[in-house]
């Protein structure tokens, strides 16, 4: 299988155990109530209690580092 697949099928699961997300409620500027989820690793779902029922996600991709080598023919 392909690593960065199996990472992406993974958001939200930690292998060590899982632990319950964090849920906040509020409002947003127009008064509307919002409730914003977020879990483990950081990713946040909120949902607008609105005419549209909107709903924002925000994910939070792990660094990649990447490094080049120079190469010359002998």
């Amino acid at each position: 299988m392909n690593e960065f697949r199996e990472k992406l099928l993974s958001i939200g699961f930690l292998k060590g155990g899982q632990t319950k997300p964090r849920v906040q409620y509020g409002r947003d500027a127009e008064g509307a109530r919002t409730k914003a989820t977020t879990d483990e690793l950081g990713n946040t779902v909120t949902e607008h209690n609105n005419k549209m029922d909107q709903v924002d996600v925000r994910i939070k991709a792990p660094h990649i580092r990447v490094s080049s080598q120079e190469v010359r023919d002998a």
